[in-house]
């Protein structure tokens, strides 16, 4: 099962971090960002120590994304942000 990073981010560093998220979103849907199948896929599901889902009571167990790709998006957004740090300003013309 992917985990999320141990890391501590302010909350500036959490909001660029979350700009990384949706781009890579929107960036791979091709431009055609859809918010409702982000937030379906990132529904928090418990999940026993197994890793099945608890459906007696799903909201008992580690709580993660329904789908741990989420997992693997945000941390990626976490790396880009560490390494290429604040986006591009848009330019105005």
């Amino acid at each position: 099962m992917l985990t999320f990073k141990d890391e501590t981010l302010t909350a500036e560093d959490a909001f660029w971090v979350m700009w990384y998220f949706l781009k890579e979103h929107y960036d791979l849907s091709g431009g055609a960002f859809d918010l409702s199948d982000i937030l379906s896929a990132s529904e928090p599901i418990g999940f026993l120590e197994n890793g099945h889902i608890n459906f007696a009571a799903p909201e008992t167990g580690k709580m993660v994304p329904a789908d741990s790709g989420m997992i693997e998006l945000w941390n990626n957004a976490i790396a880009k942000y560490r390494i290429d740090g604040l986006p591009e300003p848009k330019s105005f013309k």
